[in-house]
């Protein structure tokens, strides 16, 4: 039987990833059978209900269509849009696999690891809430498949660029935060066999579609709130950079900054998350300032800007926090509601040990970005290590510019290519240490 068993993995291991996505995805529904709803839920849930009903008139531009779209395909229906979730989370898996195979790892231990970071306890989670993350995993897992074909073994595939334009295309939609990865990948293909004539290439098909996604974006905020804008609220996030030292503001801002420090104070007295102090003081500022959501948010912008550039040596202070936050892990689910009494602790317990383990090989990972990094400019050459770390550390950023809040999920849909990365990195050390163990035995 056990033979039998073993037969079929080693000569189906697709087959062998989608039955045990399948298992364990059941025995998380046994456990928890729940649709997660956070507070960004509520946003992508309303464009959705305009997307089902064909009339985005009067939406308030908060979020952009692209995960809307993903709910829309079941009428926003949620319980059928987690079931959708984990037949994403099933596919990403296959590809990580295909990623792993494509690297050169032997079959059986990509299997292995596959099968060992489709089961991580937050990934199962990611898929139960209605959150842009499990989508975001399987587009940047996809992405990274289709760069790495196309880098290392059909450069000039018109077939693969316009996959990748696709794949780019759609992430964007999904956040225009990401608009900056076709940039990066056009500059890595680029620098590959560089020539001055080569500046300009057939790579250059993948802006497209992630440039149109942007335009469609920012069209229909025009249409609706009358600001060519990605999101509604850009200015909150312009203002979340400035929690701690809201009060370093000009005079003519002393009614926004006096509200953002009073909440910031409040915020660190209840032991909320301050990175959110924005958020708790909203509903204050609209009431003393009479503004609506578009006027306050463009308000904000203006504060933000102007107290970023008069205090320089702050901001970078909380970029570097915000970029320390990117390394960090997180989980979402509603504790209280498993199926089951002490459920939720034994999976508390669980998650206690795997975030460990994944904070280290964050850490781990960290530290790999400088070595590769000295090593293409001592080399001249492009590996899929370089290409795994300047994604992740031009991610890391970006997003400690742009934002402060949550960062830890930013990181989340590259975590599977971080192990990728240092399993590559210490691929040699690894076989070296295996091929010792058999000899020994």
């Amino acid at each position: 039987m056990f033979k039998n068993i073993r037969a079929y993995i080693t000569d189906n291991p697709i087959g062998t990833i989608i039955l045990f996505g399948i298992i364990i995805r059941l025995l998380l529904i046994a456990l928890y059978w729940n649709v997660t709803i956070f507070p960004d839920s509520d946003e992508y849930i309303l464009l959705a209900n305009h997307l089902v009903a064909f009339d985005i008139t009067g939406y308030n531009g908060v979020r952009t269509p692209g995960y809307p779209l993903f709910l829309f395909l079941v009428h926003n229906y949620l319980p059928a849009v987690v079931i959708l979730q984990f037949v994403i989370g099933i596919i990403t898996s296959i590809y990580v696999y295909k990623t792993m195979v494509l690297l050169h790892f032997r079959r059986g231990p990509a299997l292995i690891i596959t099968l060992i970071l489709s089961s991580l306890i937050h990934s199962l989670f990611y898929e139960t809430s209605i959150l842009t993350e499990t989508l975001t995993l399987f587009f940047i897992t996809v992405i990274f498949y289709v760069t790495i074909k196309l880098f290392f073994h059909d450069r000039k595939s018109w077939k693969h660029m316009s996959i990748l334009g696709l794949l780019l295309g759609y992430i964007t939609f999904i956040k225009p935060f990401y608009i900056f990865l076709p940039f990066l990948i056009y500059g890595l293909y680029t620098i590959v066999n560089f020539k001055f004539s080569s500046i300009i290439n057939r790579m250059a098909v993948i802006f497209i579609l992630p440039v149109t996604a942007v335009a469609i974006c920012l069209y229909i905020n025009y249409i609706n709130v009358g600001k060519f804008v990605t999101t509604s609220i850009y200015g909150f996030c312009t203002a979340q950079n400035c929690v701690y030292y809201a009060e370093k503001s000009p005079e003519e801002y002393s009614t926004i900054s006096t509200i953002y420090v009073k909440h910031r104070e409040e915020a660190i007295k209840n032991n909320q998350d301050v990175a959110m102090t924005i958020w708790y003081a909203k509903d204050e500022m609209h009431e003393k300032t009479g503004l609506n959501l578009i006027e306050l948010s463009e308000r904000l912008n203006d504060y933000g800007k102007t107290t970023i550039k008069q205090n320089p040596l702050d901001y970078a202070k909380q970029v570097l926090l915000s970029w320390r936050g990117f390394w960090g892990t997180a989980i979402y689910w509603n504790y209280d509601d498993f199926n089951f009494k002490y459920a939720n602790k034994v999976c508390f317990v669980v998650w206690y040990l795997e975030s460990f383990i994944v904070q280290i090989l964050k850490i781990l990972f960290v530290l790999i970005i400088p070595y590769h990094l000295l090593l293409f400019i001592k080399n001249r050459k492009i590996t899929a290590e370089l290409i795994i770390v300047v994604l992740v550390f031009a991610t890391s950023v970006m997003q400690a510019m742009v934002t402060f809040g949550t960062n830890s999920r930013f990181s989340y849909p590259f975590e599977f290519l971080m192990v990728i990365g240092l399993l590559l990195t210490f691929r040699p050390v690894l076989e070296k240490i295996i091929k010792t163990s058999l000899v020994k035995t």
